[in-house]
């Protein structure tokens, strides 16, 4: 992938997001509604469960082509990939997030979290190219990993990951199965008005069962499709006007379909379990989503009104258990939710800062490149009794740019090669990547070398990325070159051998 083809790819990613979080916001709150027209849904461009199905997407088509254990190992590759990306992703917004919700929308905010989603829905992301590897530049950060701590940590990540992932999914219904015993629809009158019209004013026309249950003590919404979803309250008596609040607030939460977003949360916790700043990262996301839905239920609302909400938060405050999404919440996040109840302030919308986050984790993906070992050619690449007549032909595209073959190029070949250059090459200081999959030169070899001993080695250097062909290997091994490259000497060398080609 291209600098050029990811950069107008970010900036049309970030344009879509943006606008289509523009349309949702003037949905909800009035505009630009046709009469008649439903509103079922009001989530900002596609579903965060798209997450983790590509992601289980990719394990399936790796180990299907590379086998179980090799299978692992690169999905592993990958996942770190993605690891990093977010992990720095989550720090900048958790760093930066006092200051976001003091002066943009929570609905900015809570979508904020789930933007990883819209950059890796793309399978190609994942699987391309992530190195900046092009003739112009080289990746800015390596990390290296050992092979072997890499293969042995493969098997207990996935290991941890499934068992956690395979809780949160059995807790969940374990959950729903304790919410729906006793469970029994809601048939007075009173109430289904207020629930029939808070579903009106939101256009609302997808099926969700309303009921009593006595094992909450906070009403609350679960299901991500039509036959599971269920808004529940409390066996106690609510006001007219709490009724209201209670059902405009969870009434968003199914809207907008904030259910997904719990199991793409907790998903990554699963996923990336071994750090602590996910956690801390999915809990603030699950406050935001709260903090979202009081801010759209009291958009119009009075002084008067906003106290009886921030009582009701308070008379009803629970844990959310399961992927569920509950009105109030435990103390930790509840009194910061009070402050900005009784005093909102006025804050901006914030289309532009969800585009500038989009293109920055698509500009920026891949600028991190795991690798598995460092030192030189001589070290890693070449055979240890390698001499200079080992190497049987050296290629060269003579361009004063010394990018790829341009017009007016000359293409130069030397059949053999002395202790000079031989030294120079192997001298040379290098990474290697762990997976073909990461890699991409970018263009035309501007630099080849042939070497036979015991067996056939060909070498192609393009831009800062060097390939390594092994004769009788199905895979090749792909390096970033940390050396500055002195086309000067390369070119003097050529000039004074044998000029086998002059084009």
């Amino acid at each position: 992938m291209t600098i050029l083809f990811r950069f107008l790819w970010a900036v049309f990613l970030a344009i879509i997001v943006a606008i289509n979080f523009s349309q949702s916001w003037k949905q909800e709150h009035g505009r630009y509604r046709k009469k008649g027209e439903s509103q079922d849904e009001t989530m900002v461009y596609i579903s965060p469960l798209v997450f983790p199905i590509v992601i289980f997407g990719v394990i399936i088509i790796t180990i299907a082509f590379c086998g179980m254990r090799e299978g692992i190992v690169q999905f592993t590759e990958i996942v770190m990939d993605v690891f990093l990306c977010m992990s720095v992703y989550f720090v900048i917004l958790l760093l930066v997030l006092p200051f976001l919700r003091k002066r943009f929308s929570a609905r900015v905010c809570a979508v904020l979290w789930i933007a990883p989603v819209f950059l890796f829905w793309q399978p190609h992301m994942l699987l391309s190219a992530t190195a900046y590897t092009s003739n112009q530049g080289v990746s800015l950060h390596t990390v290296c990993i050992p092979e072997s701590i890499l293969r042995g940590f493969a098997y207990v990540w996935v290991s941890v990951f499934l068992m956690i992932f395979g809780w949160q999914i059995l807790s969940h219904f374990l959950f729903r199965h304790k919410l729906m015993k006793g469970a029994r629809p809601v048939e007075d009158e009173e109430v289904l008005k207020i629930w029939d019209r808070e579903r009106k004013r939101l256009r609302y026309k997808k099926p969700i069962r309303l009921l009593y249950t006595p094992n909450t003590a906070t009403p609350l919404s679960v299901g991500m499709y039509n036959e599971s979803r269920a808004t529940c309250l409390p066996e106690r008596e609510f006001t007219a006007d709490e009724l209201r609040l209670i059902f405009r607030h969870e009434l968003h939460h199914v809207q907008r379909r904030d259910v997904d977003t719990k199991v793409f949360l907790g998903f990554c916790k699963a996923l990336f379990w071994f750090n602590p700043l996910t956690w801390v990262a999915a809990r603030k996301a699950s406050d935001d989503l709260e903090l979202a839905c009081d801010e759209i239920a009291l958009r119009k609302a009075e002084g008067s009104e906003r106290h009886q909400y921030a009582e009701l938060l308070l008379n009803t405050a629970g844990n959310s258990q399961g992927f569920s999404t509950c009105l109030s919440a435990a103390a930790t996040s509840l009194r910061y939710r009070l402050k900005n109840v009784i005093a909102p302030g006025k804050r901006r919308v914030g289309p532009f800062l969800l585009a500038i986050a989009i293109f920055c984790c698509c500009m920026s993906y891949g600028s991190v490149v795991l690798v598995s070992e460092r030192g030189t050619v001589g070290e890693l690449c070449f055979p240890s009794n390698v001499t200079a007549k080992d190497v049987t032909e050296l290629d060269f595209y003579d361009d004063e740019e010394h990018g790829k073959a341009t017009e007016g190029s000359t293409w130069r070949s030397l059949e053999s090669c002395d202790e000079k250059m031989l030294s120079w090459l192997k001298g040379l200081k290098v990474e290697k990547m762990f997976s073909d999959s990461k890699a991409d030169p970018g263009g035309e070899p501007e630099f080849s070398w042939w070497i036979e001993t015991d067996r056939e080695l060909h070498m192609d250097l393009t831009g800062k990325m060097l390939s390594v062909y092994i004769g009788g290997e199905d895979n090749s091994d792909y390096y970033l070159v940390r050396s500055e490259i002195d086309w000067d000497y390369v070119r003097a060398c050529f000039k004074e051998g044998k000029l086998e080609k002059d084009e």
